[in-house]
Order: structure tokens, then sequence, then C-alpha cells
């Protein structure tokens, strides 16, 4: 199965998010399939640049991905314009899945109008969220809109209290990849390591790891907690068999 890892988990060792490629390259290069671009802040994405250094790694990895900044997506000019620069990338790299945080899509019919494969994911736990969260809301949607593709967040599952077999059994062929973390306690979005978190955590995470999608994971570090990423990176290798 192929096995990725968010940038997003390195922010905090790094000054920009360029520098973010080039430090998961250097650390944990020969241990995944694949990258997932984290550039949900607005201010990282417009600084993002791919350099010569950058697409060559890129293009060596069985699997990329990107997380779009949280901001409004429609027709309006600022929309276009990531948008197509998300397009660029696409192009150089070959991204599998955009995702994007649904509750910021005003009009999906915007994001059509590009190739690369669109991706909604569940959101966590709080009162902005609503709509976005449950299976049966996340199906309800899918069943409409059968071009976009579906990230499933197992924290943000927990966050709010569902079991990710839930996600697993209703959503099925309709999840393209999967954002691979645990929490600490329900209502909280935590983005912790699998591997150090509770017994009763592990087991409802478990069946994710034969789903035979894309697992990409995605934890949110302190510096000095990175190099614990080549544990986390063992540990689902073994779940995986």
């Amino acid at each position: 199965m192929t096995l990725s890892l968010s940038t997003g988990s390195v922010w905090k060792a790094v000054d920009n998010r360029i520098e973010g490629v080039h430090l998961v390259e250097k650390l944990f290069s020969s241990l995944i399939d694949g990258v997932e671009l984290c550039l949900i802040d607005q201010k990282g994405f417009e600084e993002f640049e791919l350099d010569k250094k950058s697409i060559k790694f890129l293009k060596g990895m069985k699997f990329n991905s990107l997380h779009t900044p949280s901001r409004e997506y429609g027709k309006s000019r600022q929309s276009k314009k990531i948008l197509e620069k998300i397009d660029k990338i696409s192009q150089i790299i070959k991204l599998e899945h955009v995702t994007f945080h649904p509750n910021h899509v005003k009009d999906f019919s915007a994001l059509k109008k590009f190739e690369f494969k669109t991706c909604i994911e569940n959101l966590a736990c709080g009162e902005m969220h609503k709509g976005w969260q449950f299976p049966k809301e996340i199906k309800a949607f899918l069943e409409k809109e059968k071009d976009i593709g579906f990230c499933f967040d197992v924290s943000h599952a927990m966050s709010n209290g569902i079991n990710p077999k839930e996600f697993l059994e209703l959503l099925g062929e309709r999840i393209s990849c999967i954002h691979l973390s645990a929490i600490e306690k329900e209502g909280r979005e935590n983005h912790k390591f699998v591997f150090n978190s509770s017994k009763q955590a592990q087991k409802k995470i478990e069946p994710v790891f034969t789903f035979g999608v894309p697992l990409i994971i995605e934890v949110a570090l302190e510096k000095e907690k990175i190099p614990l990423i080549k544990k986390e990176i063992s540990f689902v290798r073994k779940k995986l068999g």
C-alpha cells in the first residue's frame, strides 16, 4: 500500500513551505512512497514555488497530493488565481489528488474546470464545520457530485466521536485516500501519532490499514518530535504487512 507524508508534519522545523519539502526529502525520502504538499495557510501558499531540487524529488515519488489553502473558492478572481497555481503545480509533478475543506467551497463547479482530481475531506469538531462532519452528510454530497473524490480524515472523524469504521463502510469506493493520525480525546483536533496513542484508539483505527487506498501521515508536531515520524512510519508499515 502507498504510504505518504504531509509536509505539514514538519512545518515547525522550517521557515517556509519549500524548505518543508526539502526536509521531508532529507529525513524520510527512503521510507515513504509519496508526499502531500500541505499549503493550507494563504501566505505559505503564495510564497510556495517548486525549485529544481523539489521537482526532482517529487517526480521520483509514486504518489503526490496537495492540501489547499483555507479560503473561499468560487468564481472570484482570487479563487481562480489559486486554482490556476495548483493546476500548474499538478502539471509539473502530477498531483494524484487535491483536497479541499468543503466548507470553504462556495461553488464546486469552479473546481471542475481543471484537470487535477478534486477531493473533499470530512471536517473536525466545531460549529463552523457543521454539515461536513459525519458519514451520512458526506455520502449525500458525494451522491450528487459524482466526479469529486473523498479524502477520509481519521483524526477529524474521531474528534466528532465517530468510529473510523463507519466512514469506511458507508463511503466505500468513494474514498480516494486517507489522512492518518490520532487524537487524545473526543472534541479535540489533535493530529497525534498513532503508534503512541491509546490501545482503544489504535483498535478503532485498525481497519484503515487494510482498506487499500493511499495513507497520508498527517501529524501536528513540535520541532523536537519530528524525528519520531520515523517511528510512526515503521509502525504503519508493520500494520500494512
